[in-house]
């Protein structure tokens, strides 16, 4: 009788991806938001950003690495259109990093649709560019880094899925 009234405790490792998915997601709110109050660059930056990214790429092109030099061009192609949506791009960012945060909570308190929540969270992160950006400027390493952490992220989080429900 009595070991139904003992509490199950929180997976460690579970505390542990919890705390991680907080400081990623919350670290995204918060710089989104002091990015959209303080920091939209100026046309000065920009410039200079084009100037600084124009030397990487001759200097690239010198040693030959032309593979890095195509994805150098398309990241700087990716930028320009991003900068054209600031507001747009950044709230859109800190939208999908609370829908992580609140997944992430709703695992804390064993509740199974977090999971999912956390899952919908990942696929909005890795996929939100194509949105503003046309798939083309996107390298596809970007978009394989982000699918495969985040692919390692659910299943960690998958083995946790019984004590969500409430089964462990």
């Amino acid at each position: 009788m009595e070991e139904f009234n003992t509490p199950v405790q929180r997976p460690k490792g579970l505390f542990t991806l919890l705390i991680l998915t907080f400081i990623n997601t919350g670290s995204a709110i918060f710089f989104g938001i002091l990015t959209l109050l303080f920091f939209k660059p100026t046309e000065a930056d920009l410039n200079k950003e084009r100037v600084d990214m124009a030397k990487s790429i001759v200097e690239l092109k010198e040693l030959g690495l032309n593979s890095l030099v195509d994805l150098l061009e398309r990241l700087q192609a990716m930028t320009e259109v991003l900068n054209g949506y600031f507001y747009e791009t950044n709230i859109v960012n800190i939208v999908i990093a609370m829908l992580g945060a609140a997944s992430g909570y709703f695992m804390l308190k064993r509740n199974h649709l977090g999971f999912h929540g956390y899952i919908v969270y990942n696929l909005l992160a890795s996929g939100s560019l194509y949105y503003f950006v046309s798939p083309s400027l996107i390298p596809s390493v970007i978009l394989i880094f982000n699918l495969v952490v985040s692919l390692v992220f659910v299943l960690l989080y998958a083995k946790h899925l019984s004590w969500m429900k409430g089964e462990a």
